[in-house]
């Protein structure tokens, strides 16, 4: 075989290789959380502004076992503020500036949560009462 068949003959298996590469199987496609699926049209939705004064409102009322979905809307540039978390509920979500994002929540215990940003540095309430 002549050098020159030889390198062609790598090079056309090595761009078949990188082809194949970029192609993850459907078994390693992301899994979408559950707080991401999209909620139905009637459940409640309540809006939470993300601004330079932490949330707003700063203390959120749920009822136990009601689907509810949080949508917050980040209108500061502070880097404390570009991602939430609620730890009870095992959520972290990124906030885009100026963007609405949407967490679809159920909760399932009485009590008191923490809403606080990824640095855990500005919180919040969510105060959930029984049905």
């Amino acid at each position: 075989m002549s050098l020159q068949l030889l390198v062609t003959a790598l090079a056309l298996s090595l761009s078949s290789l990188s082809s194949l590469a970029c192609n993850k199987p459907a078994e390693e496609a992301p899994v979408v959380a559950a707080a991401e699926l999209a909620a139905p049209a009637n459940v409640k939705r309540i809006d939470i502004a993300v601004n330079d004064g932490g949330f707003s409102p700063s203390t959120i009322e749920l009822k136990k076992g009601e689907p509810v979905v949080l949508r917050f809307t980040r209108t500061t540039k502070s880097e404390c503020l570009k991602a939430i978390a609620i730890p009870d509920l095992k959520i972290e979500k990124d906030l885009p500036l100026n963007t609405q994002v949407e967490v679809a929540i159920t909760p399932q215990k009485e009590g008191k949560m923490v809403l606080q940003c990824w640095m855990a540095m500005v919180k919040a309430t969510i105060n959930v009462v029984g049905s």
